[in-house]
Protein backbone atom coordinates (compact mmCIF):
# COMPACT_ATOMS: atom_id res chain seq x y z
CA UNK A 1 0.00 0.00 0.00
CA UNK A 2 1.45 3.30 -0.90
CA UNK A 3 1.19 6.16 1.69
CA UNK A 4 -0.03 9.39 0.18
CA UNK A 5 -0.63 12.86 1.49
CA UNK A 6 -3.99 14.56 2.48
CA UNK A 7 -3.31 17.20 0.75
CA UNK A 8 -2.80 16.11 -2.36
CA UNK A 9 -5.03 17.09 -5.45
CA UNK A 10 -5.91 14.18 -7.63
CA UNK A 11 -7.23 14.09 -11.39
CA UNK A 12 -9.69 11.07 -10.60
CA UNK A 13 -10.15 8.60 -7.50
CA UNK A 14 -12.10 5.66 -8.06
CA UNK A 15 -13.28 4.46 -5.02
CA UNK A 16 -13.89 0.56 -5.08
CA UNK A 17 -11.08 -1.55 -5.33
CA UNK A 18 -12.92 -4.54 -7.52
CA UNK A 19 -12.11 -6.27 -10.67
CA UNK A 20 -14.13 -3.05 -12.46
CA UNK A 21 -12.16 -0.56 -10.19
CA UNK A 22 -8.81 -1.86 -10.68
CA UNK A 23 -9.38 -2.03 -14.31
CA UNK A 24 -10.99 1.31 -14.25
CA UNK A 25 -7.74 2.78 -12.49
CA UNK A 26 -5.33 1.22 -14.55
CA UNK A 27 -7.09 2.71 -17.59
CA UNK A 28 -7.53 5.78 -16.16
CA UNK A 29 -3.71 5.83 -15.07
CA UNK A 30 -2.96 5.43 -18.63
CA UNK A 31 -4.63 8.99 -19.68
CA UNK A 32 -3.96 11.45 -17.05
CA UNK A 33 -1.03 12.35 -14.07
CA UNK A 34 -2.51 11.74 -10.65
CA UNK A 35 -5.32 8.39 -10.18
CA UNK A 36 -6.40 7.50 -6.73
CA UNK A 37 -7.64 3.97 -5.89
CA UNK A 38 -10.06 3.81 -2.58
CA UNK A 39 -11.14 0.35 -0.81
CA UNK A 40 -12.41 0.04 2.55
CA UNK A 41 -10.94 -3.71 2.77
CA UNK A 42 -7.20 -4.61 3.25
CA UNK A 43 -6.99 -5.93 -0.33
CA UNK A 44 -8.87 -5.78 -3.23
CA UNK A 45 -11.49 -7.67 -4.37
CA UNK A 46 -12.66 -8.98 -1.18
CA UNK A 47 -15.92 -9.00 -2.15
CA UNK A 48 -17.70 -9.68 -5.06
CA UNK A 49 -15.12 -10.05 -7.42
CA UNK A 50 -13.16 -12.87 -5.19
CA UNK A 51 -16.20 -14.68 -4.51
CA UNK A 52 -17.87 -15.63 -7.69
CA UNK A 53 -17.45 -18.64 -10.07
CA UNK A 54 -14.37 -17.58 -12.07
CA UNK A 55 -16.93 -17.74 -15.34
CA UNK A 56 -15.90 -15.26 -18.47
CA UNK A 57 -18.69 -15.17 -20.29
CA UNK A 58 -19.05 -15.34 -24.62
CA UNK A 59 -21.93 -12.72 -24.76
CA UNK A 60 -24.70 -14.78 -26.05
CA UNK A 61 -27.76 -13.77 -23.33
CA UNK A 62 -27.74 -10.17 -23.81
CA UNK A 63 -30.53 -8.11 -25.72
CA UNK A 64 -28.83 -7.56 -29.29
CA UNK A 65 -27.76 -3.60 -29.95
CA UNK A 66 -27.35 -3.02 -26.16
CA UNK A 67 -24.14 -2.07 -25.03
CA UNK A 68 -24.06 -4.54 -22.40
CA UNK A 69 -24.27 -7.03 -25.62
CA UNK A 70 -20.90 -5.37 -27.22
CA UNK A 71 -18.86 -4.96 -24.06
CA UNK A 72 -19.76 -9.00 -22.73
CA UNK A 73 -18.53 -10.09 -26.06
CA UNK A 74 -15.56 -7.73 -26.40
CA UNK A 75 -14.57 -7.90 -22.55
CA UNK A 76 -14.48 -12.10 -22.87
CA UNK A 77 -11.91 -11.35 -25.68
CA UNK A 78 -9.81 -8.80 -23.77
CA UNK A 79 -9.95 -11.06 -20.71
CA UNK A 80 -8.80 -14.05 -22.41
CA UNK A 81 -5.64 -11.67 -24.42
CA UNK A 82 -4.70 -10.53 -20.78
CA UNK A 83 -4.45 -13.38 -19.23
CA UNK A 84 -2.58 -15.01 -21.69
CA UNK A 85 0.00 -12.51 -21.68
CA UNK A 86 -0.13 -11.98 -18.08
CA UNK A 87 0.02 -15.95 -17.74
CA UNK A 88 -3.11 -15.81 -15.09
CA UNK A 89 -4.93 -19.36 -15.19
CA UNK A 90 -7.59 -18.86 -17.59
CA UNK A 91 -8.96 -22.27 -19.78
CA UNK A 92 -11.31 -21.55 -22.92
CA UNK A 93 -13.45 -24.61 -21.82
CA UNK A 94 -16.88 -23.44 -23.62
CA UNK A 95 -20.47 -23.62 -22.23
CA UNK A 96 -23.05 -25.83 -22.86
CA UNK A 97 -26.95 -24.67 -22.37
CA UNK A 98 -28.94 -27.57 -22.09
CA UNK A 99 -32.78 -28.05 -23.33
CA UNK A 100 -34.08 -31.05 -21.21
CA UNK A 101 -36.63 -31.70 -23.20
CA UNK A 102 -37.83 -30.63 -26.93
CA UNK A 103 -39.98 -27.90 -25.63
CA UNK A 104 -36.46 -25.87 -24.38
CA UNK A 105 -35.21 -26.39 -28.00
CA UNK A 106 -36.92 -23.44 -29.67
CA UNK A 107 -35.09 -21.36 -26.51
CA UNK A 108 -31.81 -23.09 -27.89
CA UNK A 109 -32.49 -21.62 -31.27
CA UNK A 110 -33.27 -18.17 -30.43
CA UNK A 111 -29.98 -17.63 -28.22
CA UNK A 112 -28.22 -18.90 -30.93
CA UNK A 113 -29.91 -16.07 -32.86
CA UNK A 114 -29.12 -13.73 -30.03
CA UNK A 115 -25.67 -14.44 -29.86
CA UNK A 116 -24.57 -14.49 -33.53
CA UNK A 117 -26.30 -11.06 -33.83
CA UNK A 118 -24.09 -9.97 -30.91
CA UNK A 119 -20.68 -11.64 -32.65
CA UNK A 120 -20.09 -14.58 -30.84
CA UNK A 121 -18.26 -16.76 -32.50
CA UNK A 122 -18.95 -20.42 -33.11
CA UNK A 123 -22.33 -21.22 -31.83
CA UNK A 124 -24.04 -24.43 -32.42
CA UNK A 125 -26.96 -26.37 -31.88
CA UNK A 126 -25.83 -30.02 -31.12
CA UNK A 127 -27.90 -32.79 -30.62
CA UNK A 128 -27.00 -34.69 -27.37
CA UNK A 129 -24.97 -37.74 -29.08
CA UNK A 130 -22.59 -34.86 -30.51
CA UNK A 131 -22.49 -33.26 -26.77
CA UNK A 132 -21.83 -36.37 -24.97
CA UNK A 133 -18.71 -36.84 -27.30
CA UNK A 134 -17.13 -34.87 -24.90
CA UNK A 135 -19.70 -34.51 -21.68
CA UNK A 136 -20.75 -38.12 -21.51
CA UNK A 137 -22.32 -37.27 -18.13
CA UNK A 138 -24.67 -34.19 -19.51
CA UNK A 139 -28.71 -35.38 -19.80
CA UNK A 140 -31.15 -33.56 -22.23
CA UNK A 141 -31.81 -33.64 -25.91
CA UNK A 142 -29.61 -31.09 -27.04
CA UNK A 143 -27.71 -28.15 -26.30
CA UNK A 144 -26.23 -24.76 -28.00
CA UNK A 145 -22.36 -24.96 -27.44
CA UNK A 146 -20.33 -21.79 -27.21
CA UNK A 147 -16.52 -22.57 -27.01
CA UNK A 148 -15.31 -19.20 -26.10
CA UNK A 149 -16.98 -19.56 -22.70
CA UNK A 150 -13.78 -19.51 -20.01
CA UNK A 151 -13.07 -19.88 -16.77
CA UNK A 152 -10.50 -17.74 -14.81
CA UNK A 153 -8.90 -17.42 -10.98
CA UNK A 154 -11.04 -13.94 -10.53
CA UNK A 155 -8.53 -13.19 -7.24
CA UNK A 156 -5.64 -13.33 -9.52
CA UNK A 157 -7.24 -11.70 -12.60
CA UNK A 158 -7.94 -8.61 -9.72
CA UNK A 159 -5.00 -8.51 -8.57
CA UNK A 160 -3.23 -8.26 -11.44
CA UNK A 161 -5.50 -5.28 -12.76
CA UNK A 162 -4.70 -3.78 -9.51
CA UNK A 163 -0.57 -4.20 -10.02
CA UNK A 164 -1.04 -2.81 -13.59
CA UNK A 165 -2.87 0.06 -12.00
CA UNK A 166 -0.14 1.33 -9.85
CA UNK A 167 2.57 0.67 -12.58
CA UNK A 168 0.92 3.27 -15.06
CA UNK A 169 1.01 5.69 -11.77
CA UNK A 170 -2.62 4.92 -9.57
CA UNK A 171 -1.88 5.28 -6.34
CA UNK A 172 -3.68 2.47 -4.24
CA UNK A 173 -5.21 2.93 -0.57
CA UNK A 174 -6.49 0.13 0.90
CA UNK A 175 -8.15 0.09 4.49
CA UNK A 176 -9.71 3.53 3.98
CA UNK A 177 -13.63 3.36 3.90
CA UNK A 178 -15.29 6.54 2.99
CA UNK A 179 -18.00 8.42 4.88
CA UNK A 180 -18.56 11.38 3.10
CA UNK A 181 -18.57 13.31 -0.51
CA UNK A 182 -18.38 16.67 -0.66
CA UNK A 183 -18.95 18.37 -3.56
CA UNK A 184 -17.41 21.89 -4.54
CA UNK A 185 -17.05 23.68 -7.94
CA UNK A 186 -13.33 23.01 -7.88
CA UNK A 187 -12.81 19.53 -6.56
CA UNK A 188 -14.39 16.51 -4.62
CA UNK A 189 -13.33 16.38 -1.17
CA UNK A 190 -13.95 12.59 0.27
CA UNK A 191 -13.90 11.66 4.15
CA UNK A 192 -12.19 8.36 5.40
CA UNK A 193 -12.26 7.28 8.88
CA UNK A 194 -8.91 7.76 9.19
CA UNK A 195 -8.27 11.01 6.24
CA UNK A 196 -9.10 12.61 3.30
CA UNK A 197 -8.52 13.15 -0.38
CA UNK A 198 -9.28 15.54 -2.91
CA UNK A 199 -9.71 15.16 -6.57
CA UNK A 200 -11.13 16.77 -9.62
CA UNK A 201 -13.64 14.12 -10.05
CA UNK A 202 -14.80 11.10 -8.29
CA UNK A 203 -16.04 7.74 -9.95
CA UNK A 204 -17.98 5.89 -7.51
CA UNK A 205 -17.55 2.22 -8.33
CA UNK A 206 -18.49 0.81 -5.05
CA UNK A 207 -20.78 -2.12 -5.94
CA UNK A 208 -22.61 -3.29 -3.48
CA UNK A 209 -22.35 -0.07 -1.23
CA UNK A 210 -22.55 2.46 -4.65
CA UNK A 211 -26.20 3.76 -4.30
CA UNK A 212 -24.76 4.99 -0.75
CA UNK A 213 -22.26 6.85 -1.90
CA UNK A 214 -24.74 8.40 -4.88
CA UNK A 215 -26.73 9.06 -2.02
CA UNK A 216 -24.44 10.79 -0.06
CA UNK A 217 -24.33 13.26 -2.97
CA UNK A 218 -27.74 13.65 -3.63
CA UNK A 219 -27.40 11.35 -6.91
CA UNK A 220 -29.75 8.69 -8.17
CA UNK A 221 -32.21 8.48 -5.16
CA UNK A 222 -34.70 6.58 -7.33
CA UNK A 223 -32.49 3.29 -7.03
CA UNK A 224 -31.44 1.17 -4.41
CA UNK A 225 -29.64 -2.09 -4.38
CA UNK A 226 -30.76 -5.23 -2.80
CA UNK A 227 -28.74 -8.12 -1.90
CA UNK A 228 -28.88 -11.62 -3.13
CA UNK A 229 -26.77 -14.32 -1.68
CA UNK A 230 -25.13 -16.84 -3.85
CA UNK A 231 -23.94 -20.37 -2.56
CA UNK A 232 -22.31 -23.16 -3.72
CA UNK A 233 -21.24 -26.87 -3.36
CA UNK A 234 -18.91 -28.47 -5.21
CA UNK A 235 -18.78 -31.91 -6.17
CA UNK A 236 -16.16 -34.75 -4.60
CA UNK A 237 -15.51 -37.57 -6.11
CA UNK A 238 -12.90 -39.89 -7.53
CA UNK A 239 -11.75 -40.02 -11.11
CA UNK A 240 -12.45 -37.83 -13.60
CA UNK A 241 -14.67 -34.75 -13.68
CA UNK A 242 -18.41 -34.93 -13.85
CA UNK A 243 -17.87 -31.81 -16.10
CA UNK A 244 -15.14 -30.26 -17.99
CA UNK A 245 -16.70 -27.25 -19.29
CA UNK A 246 -19.71 -25.20 -18.12
CA UNK A 247 -23.59 -26.76 -18.19
CA UNK A 248 -26.14 -24.05 -17.51
CA UNK A 249 -29.99 -24.36 -17.94
CA UNK A 250 -32.07 -22.58 -20.48
CA UNK A 251 -32.17 -18.70 -18.96
CA UNK A 252 -35.70 -18.37 -16.98
CA UNK A 253 -37.29 -15.06 -19.59
CA UNK A 254 -39.07 -13.20 -16.70
CA UNK A 255 -36.17 -13.67 -13.74
CA UNK A 256 -32.64 -11.62 -14.17
CA UNK A 257 -30.39 -14.63 -12.95
CA UNK A 258 -28.63 -17.96 -14.39
CA UNK A 259 -30.18 -20.98 -12.15
CA UNK A 260 -27.83 -23.32 -10.65
CA UNK A 261 -25.32 -24.40 -13.37
CA UNK A 262 -22.25 -26.65 -13.35
CA UNK A 263 -18.57 -24.66 -13.81
CA UNK A 264 -15.44 -26.83 -13.62
CA UNK A 265 -12.77 -24.23 -11.88
CA UNK A 266 -8.98 -23.35 -13.01
CA UNK A 267 -8.44 -25.92 -10.00
CA UNK A 268 -9.96 -28.86 -11.27
CA UNK A 269 -13.22 -29.02 -8.80
CA UNK A 270 -16.95 -28.67 -9.81
CA UNK A 271 -19.21 -26.31 -8.80
CA UNK A 272 -22.73 -26.18 -8.90
CA UNK A 273 -25.00 -22.93 -8.21
CA UNK A 274 -25.07 -20.69 -7.48
CA UNK A 275 -28.63 -19.77 -6.07
CA UNK A 276 -29.90 -16.83 -5.48
CA UNK A 277 -31.12 -16.19 -1.96
CA UNK A 278 -32.59 -12.90 -0.71
CA UNK A 279 -29.56 -11.62 1.64
CA UNK A 280 -30.15 -9.89 5.34
CA UNK A 281 -27.64 -7.46 4.95
CA UNK A 282 -24.97 -6.30 2.12
CA UNK A 283 -22.43 -8.40 3.35
CA UNK A 284 -24.07 -11.41 5.16
CA UNK A 285 -21.89 -14.26 3.77
CA UNK A 286 -24.02 -16.66 5.99
CA UNK A 287 -27.66 -17.67 6.80
CA UNK A 288 -27.41 -16.24 10.30
CA UNK A 289 -25.78 -12.99 9.35
CA UNK A 290 -28.53 -10.10 9.08
CA UNK A 291 -27.71 -6.33 9.17
CA UNK A 292 -30.73 -4.21 10.60
CA UNK A 293 -29.92 -1.61 8.67
CA UNK A 294 -29.29 -2.70 5.88
CA UNK A 295 -33.12 -4.60 6.08
CA UNK A 296 -34.26 -1.11 6.38
CA UNK A 297 -32.45 0.90 3.61
CA UNK A 298 -34.05 -2.05 1.48
CA UNK A 299 -37.75 -1.77 2.62
CA UNK A 300 -37.63 1.84 3.61
CA UNK A 301 -37.08 1.83 -0.26
CA UNK A 302 -40.46 2.74 -2.59
CA UNK A 303 -38.79 0.56 -5.42
CA UNK A 304 -38.55 -2.72 -2.85
CA UNK A 305 -42.49 -2.61 -2.48
CA UNK A 306 -43.18 -1.91 -6.02
CA UNK A 307 -40.90 -4.98 -6.83
CA UNK A 308 -43.04 -6.96 -5.02
CA UNK A 309 -46.38 -6.13 -7.05
CA UNK A 310 -44.83 -6.05 -9.94
CA UNK A 311 -42.31 -9.39 -9.87
CA UNK A 312 -44.33 -11.84 -8.80
CA UNK A 313 -42.42 -14.27 -10.93
CA UNK A 314 -39.26 -13.53 -9.49
CA UNK A 315 -41.22 -13.11 -5.76
CA UNK A 316 -41.47 -17.10 -6.35
CA UNK A 317 -38.75 -18.08 -7.24
CA UNK A 318 -36.41 -15.86 -4.39
CA UNK A 319 -38.74 -17.61 -2.00
CA UNK A 320 -38.15 -20.90 -3.31
CA UNK A 321 -34.50 -20.46 -3.31
CA UNK A 322 -34.77 -19.10 0.32
CA UNK A 323 -36.59 -22.25 1.51
CA UNK A 324 -33.37 -24.67 -0.24
CA UNK A 325 -31.06 -22.31 0.84
CA UNK A 326 -27.80 -24.25 1.41
CA UNK A 327 -30.18 -27.60 1.03
CA UNK A 328 -27.71 -30.46 -0.49
CA UNK A 329 -30.93 -32.21 -1.59
CA UNK A 330 -32.18 -29.28 -3.52
CA UNK A 331 -28.81 -28.48 -5.30
CA UNK A 332 -28.08 -32.35 -6.39
CA UNK A 333 -32.18 -32.06 -7.80
CA UNK A 334 -31.58 -28.98 -9.81
CA UNK A 335 -27.67 -30.51 -11.19
CA UNK A 336 -29.37 -33.68 -12.05
CA UNK A 337 -31.43 -31.99 -14.37
CA UNK A 338 -28.82 -31.41 -16.43
CA UNK A 339 -26.65 -34.04 -15.41
CA UNK A 340 -26.76 -37.51 -14.37
CA UNK A 341 -24.73 -40.06 -12.27
CA UNK A 342 -24.19 -37.52 -9.52
CA UNK A 343 -24.80 -38.70 -5.95
CA UNK A 344 -25.82 -36.76 -3.18
CA UNK A 345 -22.90 -37.69 -1.17
CA UNK A 346 -20.63 -36.09 -3.41
CA UNK A 347 -21.52 -32.84 -3.10
CA UNK A 348 -20.17 -30.66 0.14
CA UNK A 349 -20.69 -27.43 0.59
CA UNK A 350 -18.17 -24.36 -0.73
CA UNK A 351 -16.43 -21.88 1.59
CA UNK A 352 -17.01 -19.40 -1.59
CA UNK A 353 -20.35 -17.41 -1.05
CA UNK A 354 -20.79 -13.89 -2.74
CA UNK A 355 -23.46 -11.13 -2.66
CA UNK A 356 -25.14 -9.92 -6.01
CA UNK A 357 -26.11 -6.30 -5.68
CA UNK A 358 -29.23 -6.20 -7.69
CA UNK A 359 -30.57 -2.49 -8.45
CA UNK A 360 -34.14 -1.82 -8.01
CA UNK A 361 -35.82 1.48 -9.76
CA UNK A 362 -38.47 3.39 -7.38
CA UNK A 363 -41.21 1.82 -10.11
CA UNK A 364 -40.49 -1.80 -9.27
CA UNK A 365 -38.17 -2.35 -12.00
CA UNK A 366 -34.94 -4.88 -11.64
CA UNK A 367 -32.30 -3.60 -13.30
CA UNK A 368 -29.78 -5.50 -15.15
CA UNK A 369 -27.93 -2.85 -17.69
CA UNK A 370 -25.41 -0.40 -17.30
CA UNK A 371 -26.72 2.79 -15.04
CA UNK A 372 -24.66 6.00 -14.88
CA UNK A 373 -25.73 8.86 -12.54
CA UNK A 374 -23.30 12.08 -12.47
CA UNK A 375 -22.71 15.44 -11.05
CA UNK A 376 -20.10 18.31 -11.99
CA UNK A 377 -17.39 16.45 -10.01
CA UNK A 378 -18.46 12.90 -9.61
CA UNK A 379 -19.49 9.76 -11.88
CA UNK A 380 -21.89 7.03 -10.12
CA UNK A 381 -21.35 3.55 -11.42
CA UNK A 382 -24.94 2.45 -10.23
CA UNK A 383 -25.23 -0.79 -12.16
CA UNK A 384 -22.28 -2.54 -13.74
CA UNK A 385 -22.64 -3.95 -17.07
CA UNK A 386 -23.08 -7.58 -15.98
CA UNK A 387 -21.37 -9.78 -16.28
CA UNK A 388 -19.03 -7.42 -14.72
CA UNK A 389 -15.82 -9.22 -14.52
CA UNK A 390 -16.58 -10.67 -18.31
CA UNK A 391 -16.74 -6.88 -19.14
CA UNK A 392 -14.57 -5.00 -16.98
CA UNK A 393 -11.47 -4.40 -19.23
CA UNK A 394 -13.72 -3.35 -22.09
CA UNK A 395 -16.11 -1.52 -19.69
CA UNK A 396 -12.91 0.52 -18.69
CA UNK A 397 -12.32 1.55 -21.95
CA UNK A 398 -15.91 2.71 -22.88
CA UNK A 399 -15.14 4.65 -19.30
CA UNK A 400 -12.56 6.43 -20.31
CA UNK A 401 -13.45 6.98 -23.69
CA UNK A 402 -16.30 9.33 -21.67
CA UNK A 403 -14.69 11.37 -19.35
CA UNK A 404 -12.80 14.79 -21.64
CA UNK A 405 -10.09 16.83 -20.97
CA UNK A 406 -11.82 18.45 -18.56
CA UNK A 407 -12.76 15.88 -16.35
CA UNK A 408 -16.36 15.93 -17.02
CA UNK A 409 -18.68 12.93 -17.99
CA UNK A 410 -20.04 13.81 -21.76
CA UNK A 411 -22.08 10.53 -22.24
CA UNK A 412 -26.23 10.77 -21.73
CA UNK A 413 -26.66 10.50 -17.74
CA UNK A 414 -29.19 7.92 -16.39
CA UNK A 415 -29.08 4.41 -17.97
CA UNK A 416 -27.06 3.68 -20.80
CA UNK A 417 -28.23 0.95 -22.61
CA UNK A 418 -26.89 1.80 -26.01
Amino acid sequence: MTTVSSHAVYDVAVIGAGVVGCALAGELARRFGGVLLLDKEASVGFHTSGRNSGVVHSGFNPKPGTLKARLCVEGSRLIRQYCKERGIPCEQVGTYVMAVDGAQVPVLEELKRKGEKNGVPGLEILPIERVREREPNIRGVAAMYSPTGAIVDSQALTRALADDAVKSGATLVLGREVTRINETPDAAEITTGRDGYRAKVVVNCAGLHADRLAHMMGVGREYSIAPFRGEYFVVRRPGPPLVRSMVYPVPHPDVPFLGVHLTRTVAGSVLIGPNAVPAFGREAYTKTSINLGDMAEVVGHRGFWNALLRNHELIGVAWNELRHSCSKAHFWREASRLVEGLKLDELALESRVGIRPQLIKSDGRLLDDLVIESTARSIHILNVVSPGMTSSIAFAKWFSEGINDRFEWTRRAGEAVA
